[in-house]
């Protein structure tokens, strides 16, 4: 076990590592980042004017003495980066999603727990406000009994904007980089429903589109349903190619309806009565995701549990693949060996 600071590498120096993860890390003091490894030059040199130390050499970075990896990279290059750095040891912190498919999600976890190492992933969107907000109201029953849970996320355009120019913006909308929304934003949705542990999933409806504008090779616009043992049903829907602003959630229960329209707007809808507008409080995503450092820190350091753990990543990888065999194969996917871990 270490036992002072935990020495991190950093695999992928891209926006997402400078507007999310470096904030994060330097409010966890236990964890220092000793390197950073990125294909381009540019991002390297900008990395080294930031004071970092930068590697050209990817082996080179993960055959030093650091204890553990942080991936931020396109996702097709998750699996290889992070079995060979369990491989050598070293810990892994992985961007969402953890991996292309379930298989290779399935090889990692087993390859880290037969090494003693920790393997997590940065599913940040769990400490979102507006899913805060819904786990606790849940559990005031003031719904009645739950009958079902929708979730959407529309925006216009894939994101690639958001990459950096020095490597390949457009990376999201190919499939040999892992791009498309349900790898995308599909992953954060789908984990957040098995996050609200409303019961286990028995089989999966889904169907992936690619819209007729022609922006990308891959789907831009995910639709599925997941039917639940105890009878619960939940909608997921991802749309590269909407503008509207539908509700992030409806969820209904047997005595009212819960309408989330934002990260601070919630509305209580109930038969015969005025709407009861709610105001989300909850400060989510700012610095609730600094618990996935936290309790990556902790876990290392001290051994104790960490925050999001292999076989709820695993559960996820299971819906997502579920989703691309039922698109493909045209038909609904059953069977409780398969989701026989989700809860």
């Amino acid at each position: 076990m270490i036992t002072n600071k935990i020495k991190l590498g950093i695999v992928g120096f891209g926006r997402i590592v400078e507007l999310i993860h470096l904030p994060l890390l330097k409010k966890t003091a236990e964890i220092e980042v000793v390197g950073v490894y990125d294909i381009t030059p540019q991002r390297r040199e900008l990395a080294m004017n930031r004071g970092f130390q930068v590697y050209s050499d990817l082996d080179a970075m993960i055959d030093s003495d650091l204890d553990a990896l942080l991936i931020a990279t396109p996702p097709n290059s998750h699996y290889q980066i992070a079995s060979n750095a369990l491989r050598k040891g070293k810990h892994v912190l992985v961007e969402k999603p953890v991996t292309e498919s379930l298989s290779e999600a399935e090889h990692l976890a087993s390859l880290a727990k037969e090494r003693g190492l920790i393997l997590s992933v940065f599913q940040n969107r769990r400490y979102d406000p507006d899913f805060l907000f819904l786990k606790n109201y849940l559990a005031t029953d003031m719904l009645g009994e739950i009958l079902f849970v929708e979730r959407r996320h529309h925006m216009f355009g894939s994101g690639a904007s958001f990459g950096v120019k020095s490597f390949y913006p457009d990376w999201r909308k190919e499939a040999r980089y892992g791009g498309g929304a349900l790898l995308d934003w599909g992953v954060h949705l789908v984990d957040q429903l098995l996050q609200l542990n409303l019961g286990k999933v028995q089989q999966v409806d889904g169907r992936m589109t690619t819209l007729r504008w022609n922006q990308s090779e891959v789907e831009d616009c995910v639709q599925a349903n997941l039917s639940l043992q105890n009878g619960i049903t939940m909608l997921l829907e991802v749309n590269f190619g909407s503008n509207a602003s539908l509700p992030m959630w409806v969820v209904g229960g047997d005595r009212a309806t819960l309408q989330i329209n934002s990260a601070k707007e919630a509305v209580l809808l109930q038969k015969g009565k005025p709407a009861e507008h709610l105001p989300i409080s909850i400060d989510g995503l700012k610095d609730g995701a600094e618990r996935i450092y936290s309790s990556f820190a902790s876990c290392l350091l001290r051994g104790e549990e960490n925050e999001i753990k292999p076989e709820e990543v695993i559960d996820t990888m299971k819906i997502l693949d579920a989703i691309r065999i039922s698109s493909k194969q045209k038909e609904t996917v059953h069977g409780n060996t398969l989701f026989s871990s989700s809860s």
